[in-house]
């Protein structure tokens, strides 16, 4: 700026001497449009280099704006799709979470929506006639009219989005602990099938036999809410919850369903210790791996085939998404460095970890999610069975109890002839008795008699012998008078 002013000080000095050395030659008209001329140009100067400085400052202002509306441009584009190219690095960058995005939050509300279904508040109860329960649904809201002339709204459709043989899910309805202006599930009643509806009034049958649980619930004084589809488990619910806030919604719901302190607290404990070390003793469909990638991989998320409908979510073998409105439309990446939670006892994430795709840095304990539709069908099929061998089991004591009574007949029957055989035993060993004595007598008597018959035997083998003697001596002496008698001329021998 003191430079601009030397200048202009120059200039009119020069103008000056210029001026007052061709005073003698000038006329009135030459002096006055010297000095206009030179006035001219001394004002063109300065609006000039006012221009050019409003120019520059201007230029450098579109420059910064331009910069900051890529910028501003760049970060509608991130918050719109989740990805944009940094104008001043060309990098890709991301939003750290999906949510963070447009389209990534769009999409979280649509999964929220779809997992949580159609609800119908405020439902009142009326008659029960067995299974079946008449229910009254609040009055359809009418939409806010937008008519500047001040028109009157337009009448609400008595239409519903129910329909015969649609299945609901019946929950009892409480004030939220927090918030009484929201209203929440207290407790679960039942699986429900619509048989009938006509504007507000509706009648549901139970799917499944009502036990005594069931019941009761329906009993009670709450109004009811209805859900299309079972509510999902899900982690990230209980996130933002501190112990003390957790320990005390978990409480209150167990509470509510009647479980028992122990089961209270293994729920409580599953809950909180997800996303910590896992343990030794944890079973392996909680235990889960964090791991990082040692090179870039890419895997397909989508299925081939598509859904007409909202029949399948994902394929049954392959877990690849199915539904359209599920599905990612290109194969996700991974670059080196990057960590995630997957289970490597099983493939795919075990493959990953022997090809040396990934490494393991720790083992974290995960809750296993349940399937609440899955398992109420699982626990009614239960409770159908052992009410089935319930059945059998009365059928069988019933058998048991009659062949009980015969068999009660026939063991005093088999008394009575025990005892009539207990007396015959009694006869039998003393007639046994009285024979083995008069055997005893017999066997006496037979060795007596033995005895002497042995005496009379020897006696008689004596005599036998004696006798035989005599008669050899008796024959000897004939013999001898024979010989003698004979003539001695005589042919005739004797013998």
């Amino acid at each position: 700026m003191t430079v601009f002013y030397i200048v202009i000080a120059v200039l009119v000095l020069l103008f000056g001497i210029f001026s007052y050395l061709n005073a003698a030659n000038w006329n009135v008209l030459h002096v006055l449009g010297l000095f206009l001329t030179f006035g001219a140009a001394f004002a063109y100067l300065v609006l000039a280099a006012a221009v050019l400085r409003t120019e520059s400052s201007w230029k450098k202002l579109a420059e910064q704006k331009d910069k900051e509306l890529n910028q501003a441009v760049s970060q509608v584009e991130l918050l719109k799709s989740g990805r944009t190219i940094n104008t001043q690095s060309g990098r890709l960058e991301s939003v750290d979470s999906p949510i963070d995005s447009l389209a990534g939050a769009k999409a979280e509300l649509e999964r929220l929506m779809y997992d949580r279904g159609r609800l119908w508040r405020d439902v009142t109860r009326g008659a029960i006639n067995n299974n079946q329960v008449g229910l009254t649904l609040p009055p359809v809201q009418s939409p806010a009219a937008n008519n500047p002339g001040g028109g009157a709204a337009p009448a609400a459709s008595m239409q519903r989005s129910l329909a015969p043989d649609d299945i609901v899910y019946a929950f009892g309805q409480m004030d939220h602990p927090e918030d009484p202006t929201l209203t929440v599930p207290a407790y679960f009643i039942g699986e429900f099938v619509v048989r009938t509806i006509q504007n507000q009034n509706m009648t549901v049958e139970s799917t499944t036999k009502l036990d005594r649980a069931q019941q009761q619930t329906l009993n009670l004084p709450n109004q009811w809410m209805l859900y299309d589809k079972m509510p999902v488990d899900d982690h990230e619910v209980f996130d933002d919850m501190d112990d003390a806030q957790l320990a005390s919604l978990i409480r209150k719901a167990c509470s509510r369903m009647g479980l028992p302190q122990p089961m209270q607290d293994e729920v409580l404990t599953s809950i909180q210790r997800n996303g910590e070390t896992a343990g030794t003793d944890d079973p392996e469909l909680a235990v889960m791996s964090k791991v990082t990638f040692q090179q870039d991989y890419e895997v397909s998320v989508d299925a081939q085939t598509d859904t007409a409908g909202i029949t399948q979510e994902f394929e049954p073998a392959s877990g690849l998404a199915v539904a359209t409105f599920l599905k990612q439309g290109e194969s996700t990446k991974f670059s080196k460095g990057d960590q995630i939670v997957l289970s490597t006892s099983r493939d795919p994430g075990k493959s990953l970890v022997d090809q040396g795709i990934v490494t393991v840095d720790e083992k974290i304990y995960i809750r296993p999610l349940n399937d609440f539709a899955f398992q109420f069908h699982a626990y009614k099929s239960q409770v159908e069975d052992m009410r089935d061998m319930a059945y059998t089991l009365n059928e069988d004591i019933k058998m048991l109890t009659e062949a009980e009574g015969i068999a009660k007949d026939v063991i005093a029957y088999r008394e009575q002839e025990k005892s009539k055989l207990q007396t015959d035993k009694e006869k039998i060993v003393y007639e046994q008795e009285q024979i083995a004595e008069y055997k005893q007598k017999l066997l006496n008597f037979l060795t007596e008699t033995l005895k002497v018959n042995s005496r009379l035997y020897r006696t008689n083998q004596t005599l036998v012998e004696e006798l035989q003697r005599a008669s050899d001596a008796v024959l000897r002496k004939l013999g001898q008078e024979e010989l003698d008698k004979a003539d001695p001329d005589s042919l005739t021998l004797a013998f």
